[in-house]
């Protein structure tokens, strides 16, 4: 479907918050709902249409989960350490940052991700917070040990906000840690990766294009078994994505193309109506949705 045929579909706009008709005769429908893209909200629109109408749309909380949590708080104690090396230029010492995270960070963290969805965190089936927080431990230990000293950071948690993609509403989004010659963006999980995921691309598309650097990803994974895992482009080249000219102009017309397909979802469907599942056409996607239990691609 090209521009021109989405344009046809796409009429008045759906409420007097409308914001702009763009270049391609895309009426921007959605100003009473979405105020900014971010790269998680892009690829989340990319995955599933259905999960973002529930998310973005609709504003329904998603239960905390293990994995999320986790990450969290690592990040918090990574940054924690990151901020002030831009200063010193040298890492907390180990104990020091264990003790904070153990004491502080994994606390802190949860107790806010549970208030901020006003529900539990869903802890996984034979697991516990007790066994996540050390398994956040165990992470956050073998990254700071072999990792961190070859960073020194230029900005820690940095926001931005680009109108470089050409949409009515801004893409605002917040990059780790961004150094000299990269931004790094810190994954962690229980799956070992050697290649970024999709998201993770497309997540590299925004931020080599505000930043005008590569991104590198580092992935922090333990498995069930204790065993950790840390990847970054030393140990393999594929996490270090540097996209061409050509590339990222590709890039710009698919993020553009995703807002005008979530506009056209909400001309045809409205904020209640069920969006399109195509989380379904995935093989993970599912798996980690918290709307699962009410989609209506699971409803028999």
């Amino acid at each position: 479907m090209t521009a021109l045929d989405i344009a046809h579909f796409i009429g008045e706009p759906a409420r007097e918050e409308a914001r702009s008709v763009g270049r391609d005769g895309i009426r921007w429908n959605l100003g009473a709902h979405i105020s900014h893209w971010s790269p998680s909200s892009l690829a989340m629109a990319r995955r599933c249409p259905y999960q973002f109408q529930q998310r973005y749309i609709r504003g329904l909380k998603e239960r905390p989960g293990e994995a999320p949590v986790t990450g969290t708080a690592v990040h918090t104690a990574l940054e924690r350490n990151f901020e002030q090396k831009i200063a010193s230029r040298e890492d907390l010492p180990l104990s020091e940052l264990i003790e904070w995270y153990w004491d502080i960070g994994w606390p802190t963290t949860v107790q806010i991700e549970q208030a901020r969805a006003e529900d539990e965190v869903s802890w996984d089936e034979g697991s516990g917070p007790d066994f996540a927080r050390e398994r956040g431990r165990a992470m956050l230990t073998a990254y700071h040990s072999g990792v961190a000293p070859r960073i020194q950071p230029l900005a820690v948690e940095g926001l931005f906000e680009t109108d470089l993609f050409n949409l009515p509403v801004p893409v605002i989004g917040r990059f780790d840690i961004e150094r000299e010659t990269s931004v790094i963006d810190v994954k962690t999980g229980k799956q070992k990766r050697s290649t970024p995921k999709e998201d993770w691309r497309l997540q590299a598309g925004i931020y080599g294009e505000v930043r005008g650097k590569g991104v590198e990803f580092h992935s922090v994974t333990m498995t069930k078994a204790g065993t950790v895992n840390v990847v970054t482009p030393l140990e393999a080249e594929a996490m270090l994505v540097h996209p061409s000219f050509a590339q990222r102009q590709r890039m710009r017309e698919d993020i553009r193309a995703i807002s005008f397909e979530v506009c056209l979802y909400m001309e045809l469907y409205g904020p209640d109506e069920p969006w399109p599942q195509h989380g379904r056409l995935h093989s993970w996607a599912c798996s980690y949705c918290g709307w699962r239990s009410s989609c209506p691609a699971w409803a028999e």
